[in-house]
């Protein structure tokens, strides 16, 4: 039998956002599956979109995760030449990350949609009005974030 979690803990603002987010990861992992790509992967080729490059430090702070961790993500997509990764000439200690014709066209053709698609199956509940209701004030929860 499966223990039902007390009101007390359900309706917790905090509660209900873990659980949001841990719901929409399990979405984009199942519509991802024959992409092979993670979550954090995809917010990599997503900041390196707007970028003509970037510090592969910068990643890490960006995103917010380990140095370590952003070294494997970059690894896993430049064996797929998704990214190009090189010692940035100003400062041989640095490694400058860009992506690549081809990483921009498997976000494109092929990583965005799966990932459309998750969102449109956790939001799915929710009409157009509540869904940019939703939108807004996340947004606005997150506003002093860089």
């Amino acid at each position: 039998m499966a223990v039902r979690l007390p009101d007390s803990i359900r309706s917790r603002v905090t509660y209900m956002l873990a659980k949001a987010h841990q719901r929409q990861l399990a979405l984009f992992e199942r519509h991802t599956a024959e992409l092979g790509i993670s979550a954090r992967e995809y917010a990599v080729l997503l900041l390196l979109e707007g970028q003509d490059h970037i510090w592969q430090s910068e990643i890490a702070d960006a995103l917010g995760l380990d140095r370590t961790t952003v070294t494997y993500l970059v690894d896993a997509l430049e064996s797929r030449a998704w990214v190009a990764r090189r010692r940035d000439p100003a400062d041989r200690r640095a490694h400058v990350v860009t992506l690549t014709d081809a990483g921009r066209e498997s976000l494109d053709q092929q990583v965005r949609p799966a990932a459309r698609a998750a969102t449109d199956e956790l939001l799915a509940p929710l009409d157009a009005t509540e869904q940019a209701q939703l939108r807004s004030l996340l947004a606005r929860l997150n506003s002093d974030l860089p």
